[in-house]
């Protein structure tokens, strides 16, 4: 692997020269920088190879972060290309919509990293974020998908980033106000629901030597937090220190939020992983 992969510090500076750039050509910007590292290009797209679910990727090399510190990188990139794609709330709502790059830049950022767009139109979790929950009158509606808000992408058999969607249910399998706005776990920013991730708390350096999630859709099987799977030293299922127990624990895991109950934003659902057939089609 080139040198240029190694020191590390290029997605970070693409993300604060992103924060920092002003008026138009953003898109222009972001297509130059991925022409000009092809090493941390090809390294996004070697982590989507379906053999790399069972390959760990969490050791730092010396000098440079690790391969998953880099991709974690890259989804902090994609937060800040989907800002504009949400709709504000609270405090964020004073940010005016100019200072977001504009919805067009993700996509073309994605297409250009080598993604391929989630085309699923049934809900399911591993691929589509809650963005709003419209309740439905019966309450054992199953989910289902009635507006996206930004796209989702797959790096070969990776999760790039899921679909942020609305969706129509039954409050006994999601309860608006819980699955479209509380905590969101494995996730730094959102302008319309609290986020935490294992950055957060960290100072300005110390916060990217984070861990991207890497979740796989391998041979029919989706494959949730596979790094934590191939951890030896893995507690395995139990219960949290709020009592929650292993059910509880598969829906933060899955949903990377409550569904039907708030459990709150201190918990530390990162060690868990999981395994179950992905759906047809």
């Amino acid at each position: 692997m080139s040198d240029d992969v190694h020191p590390g510090h290029h997605w970070r500076s693409l993300y604060e020269s992103i924060l920092d750039h002003e008026g138009d050509g953003l898109t222009g910007v972001l297509l130059r920088w991925l022409e000009e590292h092809p090493a941390h290009v090809a390294e996004v797209r070697e982590a989507g190879r379906p053999e790399s679910h069972l390959i760990p990727l969490g050791r730092s090399h010396e000098g440079g972060y690790s391969p998953l510190e880099r991709l974690y990188a890259v989804s902090r990139i994609l937060d800040l290309l989907t800002l504009n794609h949400q709709n504000p709330q609270d405090g964020s709502a004073a940010i005016p919509d100019e200072a977001y790059p504009p919805v067009g830049v993700y996509p073309v950022f994605c297409e250009a990293l080598g993604a391929d767009r989630i085309g699923r139109r049934a809900f399911h979790p591993f691929f589509h974020e809650i963005v709003e929950v419209r309740q439905a009158g019966d309450p054992d509606r199953p989910p289902s998908i009635i507006e996206e808000r930004w796209p989702g992408y797959l790096m070969g058999s990776m999760l790039l980033k899921r679909a942020g969607v609305v969706v129509t249910a039954g409050a006994r399998h999601l309860a608006s106000g819980v699955a479209d706005r509380s905590t969101l776990y494995w996730t730094f920013w959102r302008r319309s629901r609290s986020t935490h991730d294992l950055s957060h708390g960290w100072g300005h350096n110390s916060q990217w030597s984070t861990d991207f999630r890497r979740d796989y859709l391998v041979d029919g099987r989706l494959h949730y937090n596979v790094d934590k799977a191939l951890d030896p030293d893995d507690r395995g299922w139990g219960e949290d220190e709020k009592g929650l127990g292993p059910a509880s624990m598969i829906e933060l895991v899955r949903y990377r939020c409550g569904t039907v109950a708030d459990h709150g934003d201190d918990l530390f659902p990162y060690d868990d992983h999981h395994v179950e057939p992905a759906p047809a089609g």
